[in-house]
């Protein structure tokens, strides 16, 4: 098969000095235990919420969101008289859906329990829940409806805003806002972390539906509207300068950086084909790979042990998708990443000489921060598509599908010319991952600091767990099988 990586450049295949073959892998699939998940959820990554009540692959998906918003101070107008509540708005900021958008959700926001342990100085697992202490609210949405714009009146403003959640919660918890004191060390608007000792946050779930909504705990620059995710207080109060006067306001309530946010997202594979072929060990036909927290491939290339000492022109692992309809809802993950097993680690490091590293001085002027530089060269990309790390083929039915290759060149030279070890292999689509460089010699071969994937096109990263599902093609599928495709010339 052809390929856009190196097409001008490579030698012609004449069979004498210039070989093109491909070699065969072995596939089994696997899921990751939840407390092995390094992931942690933090304020400036995308919170998933939602349900996936029936994924014909991969079964059910449920994510929970938690959130605090504290005031640091006082929020409302400070003046004699009684201050008269009118509405509180719970506000979740929607960036965008996985899944099905018609289906509608039931959003209901609760109470986190006093004893929870939720605090802004820890980061949480997704596997990681919060007790409850109350329903303040709920409200009925579809997913699709939220890109509409709408008005929203803040007397005496009127401005159009879209992609929000707005959620009417109970009257009693806006009046013990409005109750609330700031006088004295230990009142609940004295600062923040005394307001945490009466109200510990948000946790907010979905039942039905069959997609999971993407919410922007803060955003750097809301739009002119003001949107982003916070809490409104609608309220009346005396006008202190016309007696028997009745004047209007609101207070909003954001998200700081003393709060905390979580994500817990279950998964459930009861029933499906991905629980069946994960319970398989045996080398498959089919592998399964789910978003972080989800599942893996192993991948093994035997056949690369005792490659004769060549020129590798092109190493190319490559691998398509097994069409199915629900693709066309549940989309793949926007990163797949390949990443190679160390025994004498024993642990993970990044694919050898695969990936450019470069190197800026830290903080302090006493050492060196080291960072991936690019993914281009490890995804043999298409031409066109921005950022795009796959191709789009045609299966035996005549069904558009996706195919994946990782160039694996630089590893599978090195390994010919026997300066590296043949490694196993893990395929995953992890939404954030830390690892060891894994150079063998050269100039980054002493680094021990883990570098971070995804990486960036724009600088700035936002990490998007449980956002993307596919079915590929293994080593033993009989039309679409997983393959390593080399081009060498012999020495």
């Amino acid at each position: 098969m052809a390929t856009e990586l190196g097409r001008n450049v490579l030698p012609p295949i004449d069979n004498v000095h210039t070989f093109d073959t491909t070699i065969d892998v072995v596939t089994t699939n696997g899921q990751f235990a939840l407390d092995a998940d390094t992931f942690r959820t933090g304020v400036a990554f995308y919170q998933m919420m939602g349900n996936i009540g029936n994924d014909p692959l991969f079964g059910k998906t449920n994510a929970q969101l938690y959130l605090q918003l504290s005031p640091t101070g006082y929020p409302f107008k400070n003046v004699p008289g009684k201050l008269y509540l009118d509405s509180v708005i719970l506000v979740l900021k929607h960036s965008f859906t996985y899944g099905d958008t018609l289906t509608p959700q039931n959003i209901q926001v609760s109470e986190i329990a006093q004893s929870a342990d939720f605090r802004a100085d820890s980061s949480y697992q997704l596997s990681q829940t919060f007790p409850t202490a109350g329903v303040l609210g709920s409200v009925m949405v579809t997913p699709r409806n939220l890109a509409d714009s709408f008005q929203v009146i803040n007397y005496p403003d009127t401005a159009s805003t879209a992609h929000e959640i707005r959620i009417r919660l109970d009257n009693s918890f806006g009046q013990r806002l409005l109750s609330y004191d700031s006088a004295g060390a230990s009142a609940p608007y004295h600062n923040d972390s005394t307001f945490r000792t009466y109200f510990k946050g948000f946790a907010i779930q979905s039942t039905g539906g069959n997609g999971l909504m993407a919410i922007e705990p803060t955003t750097s620059s809301p739009d002119a509207s003001g949107s982003q995710t916070r809490l409104l207080v609608y309220y009346r109060y005396d006008d202190p300068g016309t007696a028997g006067k009745i004047d209007t306001s609101y207070a909003s309530i954001t998200l700081g950086s003393s709060d905390a946010v979580a994500s817990a997202i279950q998964r459930d594979y009861s029933g499906s084909p991905a629980e069946a072929a994960v319970a398989d060990p045996s080398p498959a036909q089919m592998l399964f790979i789910q978003s972080t927290p989800g599942t893996y491939a192993s991948v093994q290339i035997p056949g690369l042990k005792g490659f004769p000492n060549s020129v590798i022109h092109l190493a190319e692992l490559q691998m398509e998708s097994v069409y199915d309809p629900s693709d066309t809802v549940f989309s793949p993950p926007s990163d797949l990443f390949l990443d190679a097993y160390d025994s004498t680690l024993m642990s993970y490091k990044l694919m050898p000489y695969c990936f450019p590293v470069t190197s800026q001085i830290s903080s302090d002027g006493l050492s060196y921060v080291y960072s991936i530089s690019g993914v281009n060269g490890f995804y043999s990309v298409p031409s066109s598509g921005s950022n795009q790390t796959y191709y789009y083929t045609k299966d035996p039915a005549g069904n558009t599908v996706k195919q994946w290759r990782f160039n694996l060149t630089p590893y599978v030279q090195k390994l010919v010319n026997g300066i590296v070890p043949l490694y196993n292999m893990r395929l995953y689509a992890p939404a954030y991952t830390a690892l060891r460089i894994g150079d063998v010699d050269g100039p980054y071969a002493q680094i021990t600091q883990r570098l971070s994937f995804p990486v960036s096109a724009t600088g700035q990263q936002i990490y998007v767990p449980a956002w993307g599902r596919v079915r590929l093609g293994g080593g033993d599928h009989p039309s679409q099988r997983m393959k390593l495709r080399i081009v060498y010339s012999k020495l």
